[in-house]
C-alpha cells in the first residue's frame, strides 16, 4: 500500500509538473502573442490619437472661418507697400507711417485685429464721406459697375472681400452677374465685362 501511495503521489507529481511546464510554455508563447497584440493596439491607439487630433484641427478650422479670414487679412500689415494697404486711397504718407508703426506696436493677435478693424471702418467712412470707390488690394473693377452707385460698389466689393471661401465668393460673383444683367435688360443697356 505504501508503494501504492508512493507510486500514485510520484504520478500526480509528474503530471501536475507536466501540466505547469505546459502550462509555462503556453503562456511563454502566449505571452509573445500578448506582446505582439500589445504592440498592435499601442499602433492603433496612437493612430486614432493622431486621428483624432487631426479631426479636431480641421473642426477647429472649419468652426472658425473667421478667425483664420482675420488672421490672413492682418498677416504683415506692418511691412506692406503703401498700395496693398487696405484705402490706400484715402491716406497720406503720414498716415502710411502712423499705420505702419501702430500696427507694430500691437503686442497681441487681438491688439491688432482691432487696430486693423478700426482702421477699415474708418477708411470705408471717408469713401462714403467723398462718394468714391473703395477697392481693396487685389480687387479691381466691378462687373456692371457703371450700372451701381458707389455705395453698392463698394458693399460688394467689402462682401467679395469677407468672403470665407472661394466658392461663396463664385456664388456672390454669380448672383451679383446675373443682378447686373436684370438692370441691364431693364436700361436696354449691355454690361461690358469687368478688366
Amino acid at each position: 500500500m505504501k508503494s501504492r501511495t508512493v507510486i500514485s503521489i510520484l504520478v500526480a507529481s509528474t503530471l501536475a509538473l507536466a501540466s505547469m511546464a505546459s502550462f509555462a510554455q503556453h503562456g511563454q508563447q502566449g505571452g509573445g502573442a500578448d506582446r505582439g497584440q500589445q504592440a498592435d493596439r499601442a499602433q492603433q491607439a496612437d493612430r486614432d490619437r493622431a486621428y483624432d487630433h487631426d479631426r479636431a484641427q480641421d473642426r477647429s478650422r472649419t468652426d472658425a472661418p473667421d478667425q483664420d479670414r482675420d488672421q490672413n487679412r492682418v498677416q504683415d500689415q506692418a511691412n506692406l507697400k503703401d498700395q496693398d494697404i487696405y484705402g490706400h486711397e484715402f491716406m497720406t504718407s503720414a498716415e502710411f507711417d502712423q499705420y505702419r508703426k501702430e500696427f507694430g506696436n500691437k503686442n497681441t493677435e487681438e491688439a491688432r485685429l482691432a487696430y486693423q478693424a478700426q482702421h477699415e471702418f474708418t477708411m470705408q467712412q471717408r469713401a462714403q464721406v467723398q462718394g468714391k470707390d473703395l477697392v481693396p488690394p487685389g480687387q479691381g473693377p466691378v462687373y456692371g459697375g457703371e450700372l451701381m452707385s458707389v455705395q453698392e460698389r463698394n458693399e460688394y466689393r467689402e462682401q467679395l472681400r469677407l468672403a470665407d471661401s472661394d466658392q461663396k465668393r463664385q456664388q456672390l460673383e454669380a448672383q451679383h452677374k446675373e443682378q447686373m444683367q436684370v438692370r441691364a435688360r431693364e436700361l436696354k443697356i449691355e454690361v461690358e465685362e469687368a478688366e
